[in-house]
Protein backbone atom coordinates (compact mmCIF):
# COMPACT_ATOMS: atom_id res chain seq x y z
CA UNK A 1 0.00 0.00 0.00
CA UNK A 2 2.80 2.11 0.63
CA UNK A 3 3.42 2.73 -3.15
CA UNK A 4 -0.20 3.03 -4.27
CA UNK A 5 -1.64 6.27 -3.03
CA UNK A 6 -5.48 6.20 -1.49
CA UNK A 7 -7.51 8.83 -0.89
CA UNK A 8 -8.49 8.49 2.66
CA UNK A 9 -11.23 10.01 4.82
CA UNK A 10 -11.23 10.16 8.89
CA UNK A 11 -14.17 10.87 9.92
CA UNK A 12 -13.89 12.09 14.44
CA UNK A 13 -14.81 15.01 16.44
CA UNK A 14 -11.55 14.27 18.03
CA UNK A 15 -8.85 17.01 16.32
CA UNK A 16 -5.94 15.24 17.57
CA UNK A 17 -6.96 12.05 16.49
CA UNK A 18 -7.57 13.36 13.21
CA UNK A 19 -4.03 15.17 13.60
CA UNK A 20 -1.91 12.13 14.45
CA UNK A 21 -3.96 9.85 11.85
CA UNK A 22 -3.34 12.39 8.94
CA UNK A 23 0.31 12.85 9.82
CA UNK A 24 0.67 9.40 10.08
CA UNK A 25 -1.26 8.65 6.73
CA UNK A 26 0.11 11.02 5.24
CA UNK A 27 3.72 10.50 5.96
CA UNK A 28 3.36 6.87 4.49
CA UNK A 29 2.41 8.22 0.91
CA UNK A 30 -1.99 8.96 0.81
CA UNK A 31 -3.69 11.58 0.58
CA UNK A 32 -6.17 12.31 3.21
CA UNK A 33 -9.27 14.11 3.98
CA UNK A 34 -10.82 14.75 7.42
CA UNK A 35 -14.65 15.60 8.66
CA UNK A 36 -15.76 16.42 12.64
CA UNK A 37 -19.55 15.69 11.74
CA UNK A 38 -21.94 13.54 9.40
CA UNK A 39 -22.92 16.19 7.78
CA UNK A 40 -19.37 17.21 7.01
CA UNK A 41 -18.55 13.63 5.86
CA UNK A 42 -21.01 13.34 3.39
CA UNK A 43 -20.34 16.80 1.71
CA UNK A 44 -16.76 15.36 1.48
CA UNK A 45 -17.38 11.57 0.50
CA UNK A 46 -19.44 13.42 -2.15
CA UNK A 47 -16.68 15.13 -3.64
CA UNK A 48 -13.50 12.89 -3.11
CA UNK A 49 -14.73 9.13 -2.92
CA UNK A 50 -12.72 7.85 -1.12
CA UNK A 51 -11.10 4.51 -1.12
CA UNK A 52 -11.11 3.95 2.34
CA UNK A 53 -12.89 5.61 5.49
CA UNK A 54 -11.54 5.70 9.28
CA UNK A 55 -14.83 6.49 11.29
CA UNK A 56 -15.54 7.33 14.82
CA UNK A 57 -18.58 5.49 16.49
CA UNK A 58 -19.47 8.00 18.92
CA UNK A 59 -19.49 11.55 17.30
CA UNK A 60 -20.75 14.68 19.35
CA UNK A 61 -24.73 13.88 19.81
CA UNK A 62 -24.17 11.30 16.47
CA UNK A 63 -24.07 7.84 15.56
CA UNK A 64 -20.77 6.91 13.15
CA UNK A 65 -22.39 3.87 11.86
CA UNK A 66 -25.53 6.19 10.09
CA UNK A 67 -22.73 7.15 8.24
CA UNK A 68 -21.95 3.46 6.65
CA UNK A 69 -25.17 3.33 5.68
CA UNK A 70 -25.00 6.45 3.57
CA UNK A 71 -22.41 5.28 2.26
CA UNK A 72 -23.72 1.89 1.09
CA UNK A 73 -27.20 3.33 -0.81
CA UNK A 74 -24.10 4.65 -3.09
CA UNK A 75 -21.59 1.92 -3.15
CA UNK A 76 -23.93 -1.32 -2.97
CA UNK A 77 -21.45 -3.53 -4.05
CA UNK A 78 -18.82 -2.18 -1.05
CA UNK A 79 -15.53 -1.50 -2.63
CA UNK A 80 -15.37 1.14 -0.08
CA UNK A 81 -13.56 0.10 2.95
CA UNK A 82 -14.23 0.98 6.98
CA UNK A 83 -11.91 0.89 9.78
CA UNK A 84 -13.93 1.64 13.26
CA UNK A 85 -11.96 3.89 15.70
CA UNK A 86 -13.55 4.33 19.35
CA UNK A 87 -12.93 4.08 22.84
CA UNK A 88 -15.64 1.69 23.27
CA UNK A 89 -14.00 -2.46 24.23
CA UNK A 90 -17.59 -4.04 25.05
CA UNK A 91 -18.45 -6.95 23.01
CA UNK A 92 -21.68 -5.19 21.96
CA UNK A 93 -19.91 -2.47 20.14
CA UNK A 94 -17.69 -4.80 18.08
CA UNK A 95 -20.96 -7.48 17.99
CA UNK A 96 -22.48 -4.40 15.94
CA UNK A 97 -19.74 -3.07 14.08
CA UNK A 98 -19.52 -6.69 12.24
CA UNK A 99 -22.97 -6.27 11.80
CA UNK A 100 -22.26 -3.23 9.57
CA UNK A 101 -19.91 -5.75 8.06
CA UNK A 102 -16.69 -2.94 8.50
CA UNK A 103 -13.16 -4.49 7.64
CA UNK A 104 -11.28 -3.56 10.54
CA UNK A 105 -11.94 -1.79 14.40
CA UNK A 106 -9.55 -0.29 16.41
CA UNK A 107 -9.64 1.06 19.80
CA UNK A 108 -8.57 4.11 21.47
CA UNK A 109 -5.45 5.51 22.28
CA UNK A 110 -4.21 3.66 18.89
CA UNK A 111 -1.21 2.21 18.71
CA UNK A 112 0.77 2.40 15.81
CA UNK A 113 1.96 -1.00 14.96
CA UNK A 114 -1.50 -1.95 15.47
CA UNK A 115 -2.53 0.72 12.92
CA UNK A 116 0.01 -0.30 10.40
CA UNK A 117 -0.78 -4.02 10.41
CA UNK A 118 -3.95 -3.03 9.94
CA UNK A 119 -3.66 -1.10 6.84
CA UNK A 120 -1.22 -4.13 5.44
CA UNK A 121 -4.09 -6.07 5.77
CA UNK A 122 -6.65 -4.39 4.26
CA UNK A 123 -4.62 -3.59 1.36
CA UNK A 124 -5.59 -5.65 -1.35
CA UNK A 125 -9.06 -4.86 -1.01
CA UNK A 126 -8.41 -1.11 -1.97
CA UNK A 127 -7.85 -1.00 -5.31
CA UNK A 128 -11.28 -0.09 -7.53
CA UNK A 129 -12.04 -1.87 -10.38
CA UNK A 130 -11.18 -0.61 -13.97
CA UNK A 131 -13.89 -1.42 -16.47
CA UNK A 132 -13.03 -2.07 -19.60
CA UNK A 133 -15.50 -2.84 -22.89
CA UNK A 134 -12.70 -6.16 -23.87
CA UNK A 135 -15.34 -6.69 -26.88
CA UNK A 136 -16.27 -4.00 -29.10
CA UNK A 137 -19.76 -6.12 -29.68
CA UNK A 138 -20.69 -6.30 -25.99
CA UNK A 139 -23.09 -3.66 -25.14
CA UNK A 140 -24.57 -4.85 -22.49
CA UNK A 141 -23.57 -2.51 -19.61
CA UNK A 142 -24.73 0.86 -19.07
CA UNK A 143 -23.35 3.07 -16.45
CA UNK A 144 -24.33 6.49 -15.21
CA UNK A 145 -21.64 9.09 -14.13
CA UNK A 146 -21.66 12.37 -12.12
CA UNK A 147 -18.97 15.41 -13.58
CA UNK A 148 -18.32 18.80 -14.82
CA UNK A 149 -17.49 20.11 -18.01
CA UNK A 150 -14.46 22.42 -17.70
CA UNK A 151 -13.86 23.21 -21.28
CA UNK A 152 -15.46 23.55 -24.75
CA UNK A 153 -14.16 24.26 -27.90
CA UNK A 154 -15.52 24.13 -31.80
CA UNK A 155 -14.47 20.30 -31.79
CA UNK A 156 -14.62 18.93 -28.41
CA UNK A 157 -15.48 19.33 -24.94
CA UNK A 158 -13.26 18.45 -22.14
CA UNK A 159 -14.95 16.30 -18.87
CA UNK A 160 -13.47 15.66 -15.27
CA UNK A 161 -14.75 13.27 -13.46
CA UNK A 162 -13.88 10.28 -10.94
CA UNK A 163 -14.01 7.70 -14.05
CA UNK A 164 -10.98 6.86 -16.00
CA UNK A 165 -12.11 5.96 -19.26
CA UNK A 166 -9.32 3.61 -21.18
CA UNK A 167 -10.48 3.93 -24.62
CA UNK A 168 -12.76 5.35 -27.71
CA UNK A 169 -16.33 4.72 -27.11
CA UNK A 170 -19.41 7.06 -27.66
CA UNK A 171 -21.23 8.58 -24.38
CA UNK A 172 -23.99 10.07 -23.90
CA UNK A 173 -24.52 13.14 -22.40
CA UNK A 174 -27.28 14.90 -20.05
CA UNK A 175 -26.35 18.25 -18.73
CA UNK A 176 -27.85 21.55 -18.73
CA UNK A 177 -25.36 23.36 -20.43
CA UNK A 178 -25.56 21.01 -22.96
CA UNK A 179 -29.21 21.17 -23.77
CA UNK A 180 -28.71 25.31 -23.04
CA UNK A 181 -26.82 25.72 -25.90
CA UNK A 182 -29.21 22.77 -27.88
CA UNK A 183 -26.55 20.22 -28.71
CA UNK A 184 -27.96 17.69 -28.02
CA UNK A 185 -28.28 16.39 -31.71
CA UNK A 186 -24.28 16.08 -31.41
CA UNK A 187 -22.75 12.77 -31.19
CA UNK A 188 -20.00 12.39 -27.96
CA UNK A 189 -17.32 10.28 -28.50
CA UNK A 190 -14.45 9.71 -26.27
CA UNK A 191 -11.04 10.26 -28.11
CA UNK A 192 -8.79 7.95 -25.86
CA UNK A 193 -7.76 7.70 -22.20
CA UNK A 194 -8.46 9.79 -19.89
CA UNK A 195 -5.75 12.03 -17.99
CA UNK A 196 -5.16 11.73 -14.33
CA UNK A 197 -5.78 15.32 -12.59
CA UNK A 198 -5.39 14.23 -9.03
CA UNK A 199 -6.04 11.11 -7.59
CA UNK A 200 -9.24 9.22 -8.31
CA UNK A 201 -9.97 12.75 -10.60
CA UNK A 202 -9.49 12.19 -14.20
CA UNK A 203 -10.09 14.53 -17.37
CA UNK A 204 -11.61 13.23 -20.71
CA UNK A 205 -11.61 14.84 -24.14
CA UNK A 206 -14.67 13.92 -26.31
CA UNK A 207 -15.22 14.71 -29.49
CA UNK A 208 -18.31 16.61 -30.44
CA UNK A 209 -19.42 15.18 -33.66
CA UNK A 210 -22.64 16.68 -36.11
CA UNK A 211 -22.59 20.43 -34.96
CA UNK A 212 -23.47 22.39 -37.80
CA UNK A 213 -22.66 26.34 -38.57
CA UNK A 214 -25.13 27.51 -36.03
CA UNK A 215 -23.70 25.54 -33.01
CA UNK A 216 -20.59 26.62 -33.82
CA UNK A 217 -21.35 30.53 -33.57
CA UNK A 218 -23.05 29.49 -30.33
CA UNK A 219 -19.74 28.28 -28.87
CA UNK A 220 -17.84 30.31 -30.23
CA UNK A 221 -19.28 33.05 -28.06
CA UNK A 222 -19.35 31.46 -25.26
CA UNK A 223 -15.42 31.34 -25.75
CA UNK A 224 -15.37 34.66 -26.91
CA UNK A 225 -17.04 35.81 -23.35
CA UNK A 226 -14.54 34.13 -21.25
CA UNK A 227 -11.42 35.22 -22.90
Amino acid sequence: MANKKKVILIVDDDIDMINYLTKLLNNIGHEVHFAQTLTQAQVKFDKIVPHLIFLDINLDDENGFQFIKYVRKIDRYRRIKFIMISSLTSKKALAVSKEHDTDGYLVKPINNDILMKTIRKIQPSLDFPTAKNLKPSFTGVMAKLLGNLIKISEVKLTLRSKVKFLEKQKINLDSKFIKKLDLEHAQFIIQGQSKDVSTGVYDTDVQLIGLNDADLREIRKIKTKKG
